[in-house]
């Protein structure tokens, strides 16, 4: 691992990279988008400008020589440290990226990362991906490519270490290719403080004919986490995409996704829940867009928040983007507080305000961790949850 200092600046950054006709193409697609600014729309309420001005140390990763580790693929500072048995893994040069994606910083991230780290997956299998920071003040950037085979059925549940990385910015991303008739659940936990780096992720989820995908993620604490995904859906695929954030102290947490059904008789049901206390940001900006050939579509979207005071923010942006009259498709989002009905109940038969409100908050938030499919991966976010929840923020 080398560093070497780094900071981001439009003008300057052709003559960090190569010049082959992949690199060429990223800096066209980066140049047109734009580096991501104030007023770009999926990052307003981010706080992106800072981020990308600031001098960091860059992060050379090298390929590192991973040992076997069960079922864990361990990532350390982008290095791979650690492989699950029985799948392949690689590192490629030469990945092509989707050049359609709308984030720039998919293609900043490609561009830093000198080889994709590639998984296949060719039998049924569970896995955890383990990411850890332990630079303060660096810039670190790596992609991961994750293949499921057709037929297969894969799960990965993913979590960061990252409370030794103050400063720090991570740039990753996922590129996942579903095979025809295979099947993947993505389990995301992330806990943060103010004391983990800032993590941006730009994903993209390729989703074969019959295929299905089920994404779930939680965002929990008082950190700094983007998640931005481009999901494409060919013809009869499922996908089933839930959120949930719990956002204290003055977090920034959010998702920003873009569900693209491509093939007809498509069905999609994208829910996100929310809850923000203190001076806590959170952010949901979901687009279903259904294409010209997505005729008998079905696409429902749902966003729901709970804020609990008067400084926390949410920002709830539900879309649909039809170009085709054979469908069902719906759309709604409510932001409110707890009830206060529901507490005086509560409280009514004895029971303590604080202890009242986290009840309804369990409430709120249990149907998205019990729709997790492993129990002990559900056990592991309802403890990340009431760590948060128990954690006292200094503002």
């Amino acid at each position: 691992m080398s560093a070497a200092p780094l900071q981001i600046r439009p003008a300057e950054l052709p003559e960090l990279f190569a010049t082959d006709s992949r690199t060429k193409a990223m800096l066209a697609r980066l140049n047109e988008l734009g580096i991501p600014g104030n007023k770009t729309e999926q990052y307003k309420h981010f706080g992106i400008k800072p981020l990308l001005a600031k001098d960091y140390t860059r992060i050379d990763a090298q390929q590192g020589e991973p040992q076997i580790s069960g079922k864990v693929l361990s990532i350390c500072d982008g290095v791979v440290t650690g492989v699950p048995k029985g799948v392949a893994v690689s590192f490629s040069t030469d990945f092509q990226a989707d050049m359609q994606h709308y984030d720039a910083l998919y293609y900043l991230s490609h561009l830093l990362t000198p080889r994709c780290i590639v998984l296949t997956v060719e039998e049924d299998a569970a896995i955890t991906v383990v990411h850890q920071l332990t630079q303060e003040e660096s810039l670190t950037a790596y992609r991961l490519v994750v293949n499921v085979a057709p037929q297969v059925k894969a799960s990965f549940y993913e979590t960061f270490e990252n409370e030794e990385s103050s400063g720090s910015l991570l740039l990753y991303g996922l590129d996942v290719s579903v095979g025809r008739d295979a099947a993947l659940t993505w389990v995301r936990n992330q806990s943060s403080s103010e004391m983990s780096a800032v993590v941006i992720g730009s994903h993209r989820y390729d989703v074969a004919a019959q295929g299905k995908l089920t994404l779930q993620t939680f965002d929990l604490g008082a950190g700094n986490a983007l998640h931005l995904y481009k999901n494409d859906l060919a013809e009869q695929t499922e996908a089933n995409v839930a959120h949930l954030l719990f956002g204290t102290g003055q977090a920034h947490l959010g998702n920003v996704v873009n569900l693209r059904h491509n093939g007809r008789s498509a069905k999609s049901v994208h829910e996100a829940k929310s809850i923000l206390k203190d001076r806590a940001t959170g952010i949901f900006d979901g687009l279903i867009r259904v294409g010209h050939d997505a005729r008998y579509t079905t696409a429902r979207q749902n966003a729901k928040a709970i804020l609990l005071n008067d400084n926390a923010f949410m920002e709830s942006k539900p879309q649909l983007e039809i170009y085709t009259d054979e469908l069902e498709a719906s759309h709604g989002s409510t932001t409110g507080e707890l009830d206060e009905a529901a507490l005086f109940y509560l409280r009514s038969r004895g029971i303590s305000l604080e202890a009242a409100r986290k009840i309804l908050i369990l409430s709120f938030v249990n149907e998205m961790i019990d729709a997790v499919e492993d129990n002990e991966e559900a056990e592991a976010i309802r403890a990340a949850f009431d760590t948060a929840y128990a954690t006292k923020e200094i503002l």
